[in-house]
């Protein structure tokens, strides 16, 4: 008999397995509770990290088909220290541009905003449909250019940090 006929066929090998077979097997052999928890726990972190994965892939898709966003707003004022004039892209046009990209890529937006004493602050939480969300924060005083009241001005600088955190959020 050859040498190649001797060998003896290799053991199967056994597929990756999730933390969730894993919580199966340890159930159906009777594990003890403590084994459980952990189990469970890695569980959570096994999920997080796949959300994780799936909000990173879904960023980098969306972010190769954001086109630029068009500046439709133009701001044009002299005041004592000189004329003022550029332009810049309002929050209708950002969310135009990018909304249907997101939600083609399981992606959405919303804000928390708050007010502590003279500052304003909005939070843009960018979420993946699979459950992992990332934040991004400014803050700034209240908007009191122009004939702005109280409430028009706290209303202009959370719209303007709405615009730049989520900017920031997509790295736009």
């Amino acid at each position: 008999m050859s040498e190649l006929a001797k060998i003896e066929p290799r053991e199967e090998i056994i597929p990756a397995s999730t933390p969730m077979h894993m919580i199966d097997r340890a159930i159906s052999t009777g594990a003890s509770v403590e084994t459980l928890e952990k189990l469970l726990a890695l569980q959570e972190r096994w999920e997080a990290n796949q959300g994780r994965k799936a909000f990173d892939g879904a960023i980098a898709a969306a972010k190769a088909e954001i086109p630029t966003i068009r500046k439709n707003r133009e701001v044009d004022f002299t005041s004592a220290k000189g004329r003022t004039n550029y332009r810049h892209e309002d929050m209708a046009e950002i969310a135009r541009t990018v909304d249907p990209i997101l939600s083609k890529h399981g992606l959405s937006y919303r804000y928390r905003t708050t007010q502590e004493a003279a500052t304003v602050t909005v939070t843009c939480i960018l979420s993946h449909r699979d459950g992992y969300s990332e934040e991004t924060s400014l803050s700034a005083a209240p908007d009191q250019s122009g004939n702005k009241n109280h409430i028009q001005a706290v209303g202009s600088a959370a719209t303007y940090l709405q615009r730049y955190t989520l900017k920031m959020a997509l790295g736009l």
